[in-house]
């Protein structure tokens, strides 16, 4: 699993950071500026994006819409302390699987995977079985 994070200042993310590390499946990889993301992610295939609110080249809710434009189909994740309705009226339709608080720990980082665990598990090709 490929996941890329794409934040200015990393010293916030210590223990999401450590917990996704410790995933034996989990490639991360930290990017530091918005336009560095969009080219590395342009045409990828990326399991996730993470996103913090404010990158040194724009906010990181303006990276996802700029994100949607190159690579439609990545899911993210957006760093933020929007009130939930806020949070989703900003964010419908971009494929946002959720909000990460501004320090997120490893109980964070645990619902993180399962999300993409449950929607890797959607896309997984259904197992017939035959009649015996």
């Amino acid at each position: 699993m490929t996941i890329v994070f794409i934040a200015k200042d990393f010293s916030r993310f210590g223990a999401l950071v450590s917990r996704l590390r410790r995933e034996k499946h989990v490639d991360l990889i930290p990017v530091v500026t918005g336009a560095a993301g969009l080219s590395h992610l342009q045409d990828a295939s990326i399991d996730l994006v993470i996103v913090d609110e404010q990158l040194e080249d724009m906010s990181g809710l303006e990276f996802i819409n700029r994100l949607v434009k190159v690579n439609p189909l990545a899911n993210t994740a957006l760093v933020g302390a929007l009130p939930e309705e806020e949070f989703h009226e900003s964010t419908e339709g971009l494929g946002v699987l959720l909000q990460l608080p501004r320090q997120p720990g490893e109980q964070d980082a645990e619902t993180l995977l399962a999300a993409l665990n449950k929607i890797s598990g959607l896309l997984q090709p259904a197992t017939v079985q035959a009649d015996l």
